[in-house]
């Protein structure tokens, strides 16, 4: 059992271990996953969020995972408020505030998650990390990537973009039955399937490029450790036990409130002047430090 829990991490570990030696041998650099990074955010991880909901969501899915979407919602909003008293306290400002913020309320609750849900208990169970997205993608196109721009603070126009679309024409179409032509969901299944290899590999660049660099570890970086790893696992021991749910939900969704920071994190920065290299560090460090902590966590759960 043990070996089975581990064997997902270090198949991602192994991309990410590729991806640094890519970048090692020129083959990678930081432009290059700067713009495979946009394609992943606006096209192929849509179109997984699409393909995993319409596959795999149906009335008792969605009778059990609306607790998944609640508690991504909730938990996002909830890591936001202690970020910002966390942040408040560190007495940072501007753009490193924001990035702060970002980091400890974004999760990375697909690109991780689908395949090592998918490894451990099958494909059928894809549809709890996406239903958790779903939540957590609410308050954060809504309020959480304010902290990158200017403006008024929640706007609703925001969650017209990829990414919710993707999520909510997947739940509608998967419900509704309707039935795409096998060449077209096919085409996106392949298209799909890029996005979690493309995301590793972009964390191994970005952790080559760090060691390179010779970035030092900020503290901010510990903050992020903090909030992703102990305050946000500690709202699924708080709610847990009030769910009479298969050990396999349980599982499922304590390993939801464990994940780092959002692999893209670092490109939304660079984009909407954020601190990229805080960005960098926030994703790769906690990243990193996820592939042992969260096994070792779901043994003794």
């Amino acid at each position: 059992m043990a070996i089975r829990i581990f064997e997902p991490f270090l198949m991602l570990a192994f991309l990410i271990a590729l991806g640094a030696l890519l970048y090692r041998l020129g083959i990678l650099d930081l432009d290059f996953c700067r713009r495979l990074s946009r394609l992943v955010v606006r096209v192929s991880f849509p179109i997984l969020l699409f393909v995993s909901m319409y596959k795999n969501v149906n009335g008792e899915a969605l009778r059990r995972g609306w607790v998944f979407t609640l508690l991504g919602l909730g938990t996002s909003i909830f890591l936001a408020i202690t970020a910002h008293h966390t942040g408040k306290r560190l007495q940072l400002a501007g753009k490193v505030f924001g990035t702060f913020q970002i980091l400890c309320t974004n999760g990375n609750n697909v690109f991780l998650p689908v395949p090592i849900v998918t490894a451990l208990f099958g494909p059928e169970y894809v549809v709890y990390p996406v239903l958790f997205e779903l939540g957590a993608g609410l308050f954060y196109w809504s309020y959480g990537v304010s902290h990158f721009r200017t403006g008024p603070r929640f706007n609703l126009k925001r969650l017209f973009n990829p990414n919710m679309v993707g999520l909510v024409l997947g739940l509608i179409c998967g419900l509704a039955g309707l039935r795409l032509p096998g060449f077209v969901l096919g085409g996106l299944e392949i298209v799909a399937n890029i996005t979690v290899g493309s995301a590793m590999l972009i964390i191994g660049s970005l952790v080559a490029d760090l060691v390179q660099r010779k970035v030092p570890l900020r503290r901010e970086v510990w903050g992020v450790v903090l909030h992703r790893f102990l305050l946000s696992p500690l709202v699924g021991l708080v709610f847990l036990p009030l769910l009479a749910w298969p050990g396999q939900l349980k599982t499922i969704l304590l390993m939801m409130l464990a994940m780092p920071p959002l692999a893209t994190t670092a490109l939304v920065a660079a984009s909407f002047g954020g601190d990229e290299e805080l960005a960098a560090a926030g994703v790769v460090i906690p990243t990193l430090l996820s592939f042992v902590l969260v096994p070792l966590g779901l043994l003794l759960f």
